[in-house]
């Protein structure tokens, strides 16, 4: 047996056989038959020239957006992708090693691109070149036939890194959970873990090595923990904190799913939901959510795998699709955050690499950059608000004039659509996220033009505290009980009260129950949670009075360290709410 401590980023315990996957996509480690090898090199020769035509698509669609000088990168990928020793070599791999063409593929390029680094460290640039023409020819083998690759049955996705695309086009039915070596609380793979309520460790450091394809192991989400092989006394304990978990999953459904969600003392808290994907909307909707508090909108662009844009129409259906299936509760839907770790394969968007994307182009700055993008996804906004309540919500908005901005855009497509007699809510309310402390600080000047705000607790606090959210190296610096942090979101809360302006917050400080105490004592009535957190936190709504939550902030006010924080909020909750099961963790 093994243990590995890493960072739970979303929560529950998974038990099953490990996928060992080798890069961003999911290939397995395994060998073949001798009676397979023509069917995997078919399997290659189908590959190759697909991933050639979409290469050339990513070179037009970079020429055409910013100029030859950029669509060069692609030309450079095609000549490699061509290359005749390589594809011979990939060949005999497979015909010689009995290597899956999958296998055969890393294999060589990476013995490419350490051949690189070898040589010299100005090739650092050309090695990364290399890993994206793997990745891409990869895609493609998986969508010609993956030759048995995929899983048969679920299994616990093992990785040292999984790309925000990647986490985009997971299979909730065939993931029952994930750990990887590397990424954080905040980042991308994290949200859409929590959102698929697929159990989750993060940020573990190397395991991948000692871990072999089909081994038994354990994640625990929530203690942060990879038990790899574990001893029948080990998994009998797993086993049984498992499935205490889903009784107290069927006991919240049945008291808390068609109830309101009510303090003690009779205060009414509107829970809704943070969705990625249109079918989380379903469970939004029957766990009794008020609406969708965060739409994210990045997997329309991030689950493409063809290197294009997702047009018009594919926009519409999504939104169309969420906002009929919550039946006239109100859809908050963001507007593409994309940037930063959050970018469509093979696609970029700054005029050069960026040396610190999450400070560079990206959400808002993207938004205003890219006017014509912008506009696709206000127009199909626009014609799925006729379906039901739609609010508008532009991200990390720190200055004024950009939401000015954002804002004319905006009304310049209701004109476009009015004069084409194409019908849409002329009446929509547009808000923005609450991401920086520039915004904080000057929430003031934004009340008179925003109609309302929403506190992203994950960039907040990045932003903050100077951290790099998906990075484990400080990833003690990212904690949601960071005093700063809930010094600005009170400030928000009071400003904005003052101003009769609504707010919530759908940040993942929000979907944690001993959190959502301090949030209602900092003045908060509206939360945003993850759809498999709604219920939990109606729970404690419902056995806490707005007294109580109150002197709960005052007292956290006082706390100077992000540990001290979080022990005091963790007792007081666990005082209202005593661990009832020996295995619960």
């Amino acid at each position: 047996m093994k243990i590995f401590q890493g960072i739970p980023v979303s929560p529950g315990v998974s038990i099953g056989p490990l996928a060992v996957v080798d890069s961003a996509v999911r290939v397995r480690r395994r060998k073949i038959e001798s009676a397979q090898v023509e069917k995997e090199l078919e399997r290659l020769a189908t590959a190759f020239p697909i991933a050639q035509e979409k290469l050339k698509a990513n070179r037009d669609a970079v020429e055409k957006q910013l100029g030859k000088e950029y669509a060069q990168i692609f030309e450079a990928h095609l000549l490699f992708l061509n290359d005749p020793k390589l594809r011979a070599k990939i060949e005999a791999s497979v015909r010689d090693d009995l290597n899956s063409v999958e296998r055969a593929v890393e294999k060589n390029f990476d013995q490419y691109a350490d051949l690189l680094r070898g040589l010299d460290p100005a090739y650092a640039e050309r090695v990364n070149d290399i890993t994206d023409v793997k990745t891409r020819l990869l895609v493609e083998l998986l969508e010609a036939g993956n030759g048995g690759a995929a899983n048969e049955r679920p299994t616990i996705l093992a990785a040292s890194n999984l790309t925000p695309s990647a986490a985009s086009n997971l299979d909730p039915t065939k993931t029952l959970g994930i750990v990887a070596e590397t990424g954080g609380l905040g980042s991308h793979t994290a949200i859409v873990a929590t959102a698929l309520q697929i159990p989750t460790v993060l940020g573990v450091g190397s395991f991948i090595a000692q871990a072999t394809d089909g081994a038994t192991a354990i994640v625990d989400g929530d203690a942060g923990r990879l038990i790899l092989e574990p001893t029948d006394e080990m998994l009998r304990k797993y086993v049984a904190k498992r499935d205490a978990q889903r009784r107290e999953k069927e006991l919240l459904a049945t008291n808390y799913a068609s109830a309101p969600a009510k303090t003690q003392d009779g205060v009414a808290i509107k829970i809704s939901g943070n969705i990625e994907f249109p079918y989380e909307a379903d469970e939004c909707r029957k766990n009794g959510a008020h609406g969708v508090g965060l739409y994210r909108t990045e997997f329309l662009y991030l689950a493409q795998n063809d290197g294009k844009l997702p047009d018009e129409e594919t926009h519409f259906q999504a939104y169309k699709s969420v906002v009929e299936k919550m039946e006239g509760r109100p859809v908050v839907i963001r507007t593409f955050d994309l940037g930063a770790d959050k970018l469509p394969e093979g696609l970029t968007f700054a005029s050069g690499k960026e040396p610190n994307p999450f400070m560079g182009l990206r959400s808002i700055r993207l938004s205003l950059r890219n006017t014509e993008m912008f506009r696709v996804q206000l127009r199909a906004i626009l014609r799925a608000s006729v379906f039901g309540k739609i609010r508008v919500m532009f991200p990390l908005v720190s200055t004024i004039t950009e939401f000015r901005q954002a804002k004319m855009i905006f009304r310049d497509v209701c004109e476009e659509l009015a004069e084409e007699n194409i019908p849409f809510d002329p009446d929509i309310p547009l808000g923005i996220m609450v991401e920086t402390p520039a915004t904080a600080l000057m929430l003031e000047l934004f009340v008179h033009e925003v109609d309302f705000f929403s506190i992203g607790t994950n960039d907040l606090l990045q932003y903050t505290m100077a951290v790099d959210r998906s990075n484990k190296d400080v990833g003690s610096l990212y904690e949601q009980e960071c005093p700063a942090l809930i010094r600005l979101i009170k400030r928000v809360v009071d400003v904005a009260k003052m101003y009769g302006k609504p707010v919530s917050l759908c940040g993942q400080m929000g979907s944690s129950p001993a959190n959502a105490l301090l949030l209602l004592g900092l003045g908060l009535r509206s939360l945003s949670v993850a759809p498999g957190m709604i219920l939990q936190i109606k729970k404690v709504c419902g056995n806490a009075t707005i007294k109580e939550c109150e002197e709960i902030a005052q007292n956290a006010m006082f706390k100077e360290t992000s540990s001290s924080m979080r022990v005091y909020l963790q007792s007081e909750f666990r005082r209202r709410f005593p661990k009832t099961d020996e295995y619960d963790a």
